[in-house]
C-alpha cells in the first residue's frame, strides 16, 4: 500500500494540500498521514513554557488532527484510510525521520508565497528537497487537483543522465493512471543550448523513453523561471517535475529557481537522484 505524508500546521495552504492529497490518493489507493510537529524552544524559560502551556498545545493539535483526519475520511467517502501523527521537535528532522519510517510515495506540502519562499530559503523544511529520498509535491494554496494529463519534465544535461532515468518507473506509474503525456524542456542561454541540443536530439537518451512519447522543447531565455513560466503561459500543464542539484534546481542560481517555484500557478514536484 502506498502512503502520502502531508505535514499540516493548520493554515489554509496547509489545509488545500490534504485535500490535494486525498484527491490523489483516492486515485493511487494510497493510505494517508498527517503529521503535526509542535516546535518547542531550546530553552523553554525564554518563552515562559509551562507544562500546563505545553499540554495545551498538544491538546490543541490533537483535536485538530482529529478534526482534520474526519473531514478527509467524509472527503473520500470512507475510501483513503487516514492515518494521523503529533511529534514534538525539529520540523525538517521530524519529517524526514517520519519519512524513513513510513517511506512515503510522496510528500506533499501546501504553500503560500512568502511560505514557500521561506521553505526555498531558510526554513528547517528548506532541506527536504535536497535531504528526502522521497518526491515532494509543492502545491500552491488555492490549486485545485487536477488529473496529471500533461507533465512537464524541467531538465538539464546531468537530468538527462541520471534523475530523469531514473524517474522512468515513477513516469510510467504516472502514465498509467493519468494517461499523462510528456514534455521535456530545457532552459538555457542560446551559447548553451547549441552545445546540448545534439545531445538532446540523439536517439540514446530517448530509447529508454520511446513508450512515454514524450515532446521535446527548448526554450531560449536566460532565467529559469522566465522560461518555464512563459512555456505555461502558451501550453497547459498539471505538474512540474524537477530535479534538485546540491546547488539549486538545473543548477542555475538558486534565486532564478526559487522564484520559479514561489510563483509557479500549478503544483512542482521535486525528484531525486
Amino acid at each position: 500500500m502506498k502512503s502520502i505524508v502531508v505535514p499540516v500546521n493548520f493554515s489554509a495552504c496547509a489545509h488545500n494540500a490534504a485535500l490535494y492529497a486525498a484527491d490523489l490518493a483516492r486515485i493511487l489507493k494510497a493510505d494517508i498521514h498527517l503529521i503535526n510537529i509542535i516546535q518547542v524552544p531550546v530553552t523553554s524559560a525564554e518563552v515562559g513554557m509551562t507544562q500546563y502551556l505545553y499540554q495545551s498545545m498538544v491538546d490543541t493539535a490533537n483535536n485538530s488532527l482529529k478534526e482534520m483526519q474526519t473531514e478527509l475520511t467524509r472527503y473520500t467517502h470512507g475510501k483513503v484510510r487516514v492515518e494521523v501523527s503529533l511529534e514534538v521537535g525539529g520540523l525538517g528532522a521530524k519529517v524526514k525521520e517520519f519519512c524513513q519510517e513510513v517511506k512515503p510515495y510522496a510528500v506533499v506540502l501546501g504553500s503560500t508565497g512568502s511560505t514557500l519562499e521561506k521553505f526555498l530559503t531558510g526554513s528547517p523544511l528548506a532541506s527536504l528537497l535536497h535531504n528526502l529520498e522521497y518526491p515532494v509535491l509543492v502545491v500552491p494554496e488555492n490549486a485545485p487537483f487536477r488529473h496529471f494529463h500533461r507533465i512537464l519534465l524541467a531538465c538539464d544535461l546531468a537530468d538527462i543522465g541520471s534523475g530523469l532515468r531514473q524517474s522512468l518507473p515513477l513516469l510510467k506509474e504516472l502514465r498509467a493512471h493519468f494517461g499523462s503525456r510528456f514534455d521535456v524542456i530545457t532552459v538555457e542561454t542560446p551559447k548553451v543550448l547549441a552545445n546540448e541540443q545534439s545531445v538532446f536530439n540523439s536517439d540514446a537518451w530517448k530509447k529508454p523513453f520511446e513508450d512515454l512519447y514524450p515532446d521535446i522543447h527548448f526554450i531560449r531565455t536566460h532565467k529559469v523561471d522566465e522560461g518555464i513560466k512563459e512555456y505555461l503561459k502558451y501550453n497547459d500543464a498539471d505538474l512540474v517535475l524537477v530535479f534538485p542539484k546540491k546547488h539549486g534546481l538545473f543548477e542555475f542560481h538558486v534565486s532564478q529557481s526559487r522564484k520559479f517555484a514561489k510563483q509557479s500557478p500549478i503544483p512542482v514536484m521535486s525528484l531525486h537522484e
